[in-house]
């Protein structure tokens, strides 16, 4: 008999792979942070822990390929982006401190691991805090530091996400990565596109960036430079494959064209693009192009949440009514936006992203035994397993949570965190940045 660390047992395996594999009972067997086996019916396997998950979807942990270690949620509402940047997220942005970064990481990663998310990338102030609480917290995190030029302060420098690059890469290996992180065309130079661009492909890792969010955005590139955005990074030569562009939401085929020919990936954020009124990404057409889209919440700021599951109702209904195509991004595509298309956009999906025998023990467990959940229907009858994750399934069904071989969420609950105590933390935290940057917004 195969020894593992952990066993999974009769559960509905939802792989992930190629060839979009369900069993409808089957086992996962991990030992370390590897998958070892796995397939239907009873295990051959014994394991020092158990877990029966009967009537529980067992699938690859969620990837959010767009956020922001935020804290504020729920004090920058209803106003356009750039009135939204400039009035609000700028002058708190401008105040913070890498303790502010730190309880917001922490809260922000302890609703991702609860809500299903084991892999996330973010993109905002004081990297490495970011990165000693993903290397405590044992969530799988590529953390790219938001350069903003202008206005000078409200970011990171290039000077300090080379350093954060040095520090960091290699020194937690494969969980938490670095990357290079450019805000937008509208708040930095395309010369620092253009370093970050080539120390990215020197290092070996990627660079994520805002591209064509608003059609404000593109009118200022467009009056400034006689082009796009687009146009311009590949004129420029920082447009590559290790790419990460989130919103993409004001493109035309021109653009696309060029998207597909570089490579660059796309982060879909439908949530957030609804709330500020930024348009809807044209992803069906990305799509036929062969552009790789994975799916991202935003921060908290813009969603006001990291429910990835909400992302992927939302995200489908969206190009259904954005196309007057019911059958627009239908919900395997979208499930497959929300792990291996992720994990390709990250570069991690030889690792993470599907349920295979050697790769990364990155997978959760979710709840089907609720009435919003009912019925199930697997095998000869009428497949329903994928619609449900889609369009009835919320983060609050997340079972049980696993990263490199870790369970960090076992029954719904976080181990090793007191809830109540981080809620005190991070309530103290938000009061005192809020203070501070109040200062900045009346100036």
């Amino acid at each position: 008999m195969t020894q593992a660390d952990i066993l999974i047992k009769n559960g509905i395996i939802l792989a992930m792979d190629e060839s979009m594999t369900i069993i409808p009972c089957g086992y996962v067997a991990v030992s370390g942070d590897r998958i070892v086996a796995m397939g239907e019916g009873e295990p051959d396997v014994g394991a020092r822990r158990v877990i029966d998950a009967r009537r529980c979807v067992v699938m690859p942990g969620l990837v959010n390929t767009h956020t922001h270690m935020t804290m504020m949620r729920g004090v920058c509402e209803d106003k356009l982006l750039m009135d939204w940047l400039e009035q609000i997220c700028f002058p708190i942005d401008a105040s913070l401190t890498p303790d502010d970064i730190r309880a917001s990481a922490l809260m922000c990663q302890a609703e991702m691991l609860l809500g299903g998310t084991t892999t996330f990338i973010d993109i905002y102030r004081h990297p490495g805090a970011v990165a000693e609480v993903a290397e405590k917290t044992g969530i799988r995190a590529v953390i790219a530091p938001q350069i903003i030029d202008h206005p000078a302060g409200a970011g990171e420098t290039y000077a300090s996400n080379k350093a954060f690059v040095d520090e960091w890469l290699g020194r937690c290996p494969g969980r938490v990565i670095p990357w290079y992180g450019v805000h937008a065309p509208y708040s930095c130079d395309w010369q620092t596109y253009k370093d970050c661009h080539d120390a990215a492909l020197a290092s070996g890792i990627g660079i994520h960036t805002h591209l064509a969010e608003t059609e404000a955005e593109i009118d200022q590139i467009r009056e400034e430079f006689g082009c796009s955005p687009f146009e311009k990074l590949a004129e420029i030569g920082a447009m590559s494959g290790r790419m990460l562009a989130a919103h993409c939401v004001h493109v035309d085929d021109r653009d696309m064209d060029i998207m597909a020919e570089s490579g660059m990936k796309v982060a879909y954020n439908p949530s957030s693009n609804m709330k500020l009124a930024s348009g809807v990404a044209p992803i069906t057409k990305m799509l036929a192009r062969g552009i790789v889209v994975g799916l991202g919440t935003d921060s908290n700021l813009s969603n006001n949440n990291v429910d990835m599951f909400e992302e992927m109702r939302v995200g489908a209904m969206l190009q259904k009514l954005a196309t007057g195509d019911a059958r627009a991004l239908p919900a395997e595509t979208v499930v497959r936006m929300a792990t291996i298309e992720g994990a390709r956009c990250l570069g991690l999906e030889k690792e993470i992203g599907s349920l295979e025998v050697g790769k990364k023990a990155d997978l959760i467990l979710v709840d089907m035994g609720k009435p919003h959940l009912w019925p199930t229907f697997t095998g000869g009858m009428q497949e329903n397993v994928v619609a449900h994750l889609v369009y009835s399934a919320s983060a609050a069904d997340v079972r049980t949570t696993i990263v490199d071989g870790r369970i960090l969420v076992d029954d719904e609950q976080l181990v090793d965190c007191d809830l109540n105590a981080l809620f005190e933390y991070v309530q103290n935290a938000a009061v005192d940045l809020y203070s501070r940057a109040k200062r900045r917004m009346t100036k």
